[in-house]
């Protein structure tokens, strides 16, 4: 079982791998960090306050928006390793103040999608068939796109911070460093090895089945490892 302490480091470990790959990838001198925060850690950027925690999003040099992002991490179900439980990625607009679009993710989350986009816009053809439904009480907000949850795989296949950067640099146009893109893939494919790993301690039994039919000799522990399919049955 790992300690605080040892949860603080990997936490600190994790927050030096975003500041690289933001630095690699968005223009400025981006800081992040890790605070305690009782018996979790969160990680975000550098700010006195939470308004303050955001980095700058450029567009020929002029900032026009700011990306919000916060972490919370503790251990996991078997108490040794790190856990995201929670990030929450927010796209604000520097023009009026108000959030444009956001990807959230929390493990805990029983009502929505454990991992969705928020999209703060709104269609009236959309529109138009939530007032219908909610007619018949299927729907407590009609009028409001942004109460919509899109979900995006859940906990194990949900987006990463990676392809809302490359969303932001590609679809919006927003300034990024040469080279953005190679650092982009390479965190990428870190983080599904990371998942990929997660999901096979999760499922030991699924990992050594395909393994078996693609040759390889695997042999169980004396004690049989526990199956954990929470994450692949939550919405």
């Amino acid at each position: 079982m790992a300690s605080l302490s040892d949860l603080g480091q990997l936490s600190l470990d994790f927050a030096s791998r975003i500041q690289g790959l933001l630095r690699a990838v968005l223009p400025g001198n981006i800081a992040i960090e890790s605070t305690e925060a009782g018996t979790y850690f969160s990680v975000h950027p550098v700010g006195a306050v939470a308004s303050q925690r955001a980095v700058p999003l450029l567009i020929d040099g002029a900032q026009l928006a700011r990306l919000s992002l916060i972490f919370r991490q503790e251990l996991d179900h078997t108490g040794r390793f790190l856990k995201t439980s929670e990030a929450a990625f927010t796209v604000y607009s520097d023009l009026d103040r108000q959030p444009l679009f956001a990807l959230d993710y929390k493990a805990s989350m029983n009502q929505a999608p454990v991992s969705h986009w928020n999209l703060f816009s709104e269609r009236g053809a959309l529109t138009h068939l939530l007032s219908r439904a909610h007619a018949l009480g299927r729907v407590k907000h009609p009028h409001r796109l942004s109460s919509l949850h899109f979900p995006t795989g859940g906990e194990r296949f949900r987006p990463s911070l990676e392809d809302l950067l490359q969303f932001l640099i590609h679809e919006c146009g927003f300034d990024a460093q040469d080279g953005w893109k190679e650092a982009l893939a390479t965190s990428r494919e870190q983080w599904r090895r990371l998942q990929l790993r997660t999901a096979v301690r999760d499922l030991q039994d699924d990992a050594a089945r395909v393994l078996q039919e693609n040759g390889w000799s695997v042999s169980p522990p004396e004690e049989q490892p526990a199956i954990w399919s929470k994450p692949y049955r939550t919405w």
